[in-house]
């Protein structure tokens, strides 16, 4: 039997991972409008050019939370987050820290077993900003998907409905 080792990447076709990228500093990088409308779009264009299912996702200040099916075998995931790191980071970087790169260079890549459990992820990514205060209601945050599962507006992430 062979053991996965610590940080490997399961990927094969019609997997679902809850993948969360978090900023080398922690702290309130992302919170300018204009800058969220510059992160999403190249998240999603990143998303789309490895043909990946997007079911879910939230900008948090310092984080990122997608819930993504991989259509098709291979390292997709892996680079989404490469090239998706690669292009926030030539186009912003914290001016607290000029010699420090913008994303930590590991991040979580967890398989979800099923829709049961890809809900409860969804449900966990949208009430992120409620539990940190920023919102009352998921769809009253602007940087995830919750205002399209609410039907309100589709936003800057193409949504695969789960």
């Amino acid at each position: 039997m062979t053991m996965l080792r610590r940080h490997q990447r399961i990927a094969f076709a019609n997997s679902i991972h809850f993948v969360t990228l978090v900023t080398r500093e922690r702290g309130q990088w992302f919170v300018a409008s204009q800058l969220c409308r510059e992160i999403l779009p190249t998240f999603e264009r990143c998303r789309a050019k490895q043909d990946l299912e997007c079911f879910g996702y939230v900008l948090m200040p310092d984080h990122l939370h997608a819930l993504l099916r991989q259509r098709n075998e291979g390292s997709h995931i892996p680079k989404l987050v490469q090239d998706f790191k690669k292009f926030t980071s030539r186009f912003w970087k914290p001016n607290s820290y000029p010699d420090v790169t913008l994303w930590r260079t590991r991040y979580d890549d967890v398989p979800v077993p099923g829709p049961k459990a890809a809900a409860t992820r969804l449900e966990y990514m949208h009430a992120n900003p409620i539990r940190r205060e920023f919102v009352t209601s998921a769809e009253d945050y602007p940087w995830s998907s919750a205002r399209d599962y609410a039907g309100l507006e589709k936003g800057i992430v193409t949504i695969a409905p789960l």
